[in-house]
């Protein structure tokens, strides 16, 4: 079966969806009007998937990675940036990890490299916002605690880029915790743990909550958060081993070279 894409660049999209040459096999072929993008990963096993992109026109693989991904979940076309041009989504599932459950391969096939971007546990939101933003969400470790945060990208020249700025993003405003449910979860820990003894995983949930506040440029709110309710002797060092974290873990969602596409990223 056939499905034709037309864009406004003349770019044209087809996809075919072939019968298994074997058992377990499943095969996707997607063409544009230079490239054969192909698919393939054996259902029964994990991080089987890989990917290859052949030149139509000079007949030559130019691109290609093995083993990184386990399933094909979905793909769309979608102008991340409305410059008139459409972007190529594929979503993969990269296994039962709970830290690492899928990833987006996006590809701009009107740029010079071949190579796509990446990023991991996302989710497309097309409605919100006038362009379409990507949300990645990031579990902290241990993942019983429930604890984690979200950062919001947007598709700029040719790189994802953090957003920071929550008045001109209706996606990132909506990030903005209220910190009812971390005090919740804070206080269910204390209730039935000793916070303060060897091995407490308090510090979690302070990490989670004044990671997201910062992710959405509300630092300072969460730092008063941590100095009213974090009651332990080592609260001076963890407030400076917290902070180096936070800054760390922000630098680094704010660097767009760390979505460039590495089949060890996960």
């Amino acid at each position: 079966m056939k499905i034709f894409f037309t864009l406004i660049t003349l770019f044209v999209l087809t996809t075919n969806l072939f019968s298994q040459p074997e058992k377990g096999i499943f095969r996707k072929d997607f063409y544009t009007d230079d490239f054969q993008i192909t698919i393939e990963n054996n259902e029964v096993d994990f991080y089987s998937g890989s990917i290859s992109i052949t030149d139509l026109k000079k007949n030559k693989e130019v691109f290609r990675a093995d083993s990184f991904y386990t399933r094909y979940n979905w793909d769309t076309l979608i102008d991340l940036n409305n410059d008139g041009h459409k972007e190529f989504i594929l979503d993969l599932g990269t296994g039962v990890n709970m830290y690492n459950y899928n990833m987006f391969l996006i590809f701009d096939f009107t740029k010079d490299s071949i190579e796509p971007l990446e990023i991991h546990n996302a989710e497309l939101d097309a409605g919100t916002d006038e362009v379409p933003k990507i949300l990645s969400y990031t579990r902290l470790s241990p993942a019983v605690m429930g604890a984690g945060y979200t950062h919001s990208m947007k598709y700029e020249n040719g790189n994802l880029v953090l957003e920071t700025d929550p008045k001109k993003s209706k996606v990132l405003k909506a990030l903005i915790p209220t910190g009812e449910d971390d005090l919740y979860f804070i206080q269910e820990y204390e209730d039935g743990l000793d916070e303060c003894e060897e091995g407490s995983q308090i510090s979690v949930y302070y990490e989670a909550y004044i990671t997201q506040l910062k992710i959405v440029g509300k630092e300072k709110k969460g730092w008063k958060f941590f100095d009213k309710y974090y009651k332990c002797k080592d609260k001076k060092n963890m407030k400076a081993n917290l902070k180096k974290i936070i800054d760390d873990t922000y630098s680094f969602l704010k660097d767009s070279n760390n979505y460039k596409f590495s089949s060890t990223n996960y």
